[in-house]
């Protein structure tokens, strides 16, 4: 058997050291079927560890099916765990299906970076150091300790009722959201909100209206579930109604309140537009609100849902970027006839988010901490948007053109002229990291 290096004090103990390294060895062909194993005693004496490690690691080999135990012999590598098998397999290129061939093909970066920069203005990074990490500590603890049997038991797949019905009650306040708590359903992130929705809504070639520029996830997740993309642009006064396609659209996906990544607000002429432009093509309107609740001048803009008369709007809203992106915990609110097929849809895809967060969460909620944590959050951004802007300004002077609203965790800053892939590169060289709009266009922008 080849040499087997082992290092004492790694990140895995020696005995699984020891497997692993048998383990490729045996799939890799080095030890083929039949190939006999050195005796524990002598391995042990080799390696310069105790016969019990490795007697231990031909226990995990024997029990996983790379080798056997023959009585009075000795220890041999098993007939099915031969290299031949596994080439066999890796030979043949798997067949996806059409969802994951249409959204393996797009141009998604799931990279993370191992050392962010020093400065980084990365969208929908709430302040971790700003949240009251103390009190949310002492919420989950005492949740842990009196949960019972309601953390041994799925949950209810439309959420934690306590949870919907607070979420009901601050929505109506800050957003003017129309809604009873039976309406408000609990999803893992406005992500998983909108896959959902495309699973019930959208059939290959369905048109599906977004914003141009507009959030690439959700671009991708329409396209990978066949939608025939309309991007509609976006202007000073938000989605330009007059660009909706007269043809029949199954969804229309929007941010009206800080339209991702412009920072405009949709006109309330435009609303009322594109809300009867919905009634008359029979249209589902998706509103994600990822982030009004920063608003940092001037009372809060009108939910879209609350000026809806007829049931055509889904309103999206999530938790990650207020409180802090880990907590995977959004919300939807249905119009009352989509809230039973929608629930069931949820209950297929994971049965139901995790109640210890819900129920953290609704105390968060009810308990005021919410309330007190996203005040001190809008003064804390509405200084540092202040500075940022003023920075800006006072280096760019009239080259940059900047957003004029005042809503929102982030703003996109126009340089004309200027190479903005080029200009990410050079600044994040000296530990900045800002980032090019490109890739939110759906068109060449």
């Amino acid at each position: 058997m080849e040499q087997l290096a082992l290092t004492p004090g790694g990140d895995a103990p020696l005995h699984r050291q020891i497997y692993e390294q048998v383990r490729r060895a045996v799939l890799a062909g080095r030890l083929p079927p039949g190939a006999r194993l050195p005796a524990t005693r002598a391995l042990a004496e080799r390696l310069g560890v105790a016969r019990i490690t490795v007697a231990r690691a031909y226990d995990d080999l024997t029990a996983a099916g790379f080798v056997e135990g023959r009585r009075g012999s000795g220890t041999y590598v098993t007939g099915g765990a031969s290299r031949g098998a596994a080439v066999a397999l890796a030979a043949r290129p798997r067949r996806l299906s059409s969802w994951a061939r249409r959204a393996l093909g797009g141009a998604l970066d799931l990279t993370a970076e191992r050392e962010p920069p020093r400065y980084d203005f990365r969208t929908g990074t709430p302040d971790w150091d700003a949240f009251p990490r103390r009190i949310w500590w002492r919420i989950v603890g005492r949740r842990l300790r009196e949960g019972g049997g309601s953390l041994q038991r799925y949950g209810d797949p439309a959420g934690y009722p306590p949870l919907r019905e607070a979420i009901g009650r601050h929505v109506a306040l800050s957003r003017a959201v129309v809604c009873r708590p039976d309406q408000v359903v609990i999803v893992n992130g406005a992500q998983q909100a909108i896959d959902l929705l495309a699973r019930l809504f959208v059939e290959a070639d369905d048109r599906v209206v977004v914003e141009d520029p507009g959030y690439p996830e959700a671009r991708s997740l329409f396209a990978a579930y066949g939608a025939e993309l309309r991007p509609v642009p976006v202007d000073a006064a938000g989605l330009d109604v007059e660009r909706l396609p007269d043809a029949s659209v199954r969804l229309v996906y929007v941010t009206p309140s800080h339209q991702f990544p412009t920072g405009v607000t949709l006109s309330l002429e435009r609303r009322l537009r594109l809300l009867a432009w919905a009634e008359a093509h029979d249209a589902l309107v998706v509103e994600d609100d990822y982030d009004s609740e920063f608003r940092h001048l001037g009372a809060p803009v009108e939910s879209l849902q609350g000026l809806d008369r007829t049931g055509r709007v889904v309103y999206v809203g999530t938790f990650s970027t207020v409180l802090f992106p880990p907590l995977r915990v959004g919300y939807v609110v249905l119009p009352p006839d989509l809230v039973a097929p929608f629930v069931q849809a949820k209950w297929l895809a994971d049965r139901g988010t995790g109640v210890l967060e819900q129920q953290a969460l609704a105390d968060f909620l009810t308990e005021g901490h919410f309330a007190r944590h996203l005040r001190r959050m809008r003064r804390l951004g509405s200084a540092r948007r202040d500075a940022l802007l003023t920075a800006l300004r006072g280096h760019f002077g009239r080259s940059v053109v900047l957003p004029s609203g005042a809503t929102g965790m982030h703003l996109m800053a126009r340089l004309p002229g200027i190479d903005a892939t080029a200009l990410a590169r050079a600044v994040r060289r000296r530990g900045v990291g800002v980032y090019p709009a490109a890739p939110y266009y759906a068109s060449d922008g």
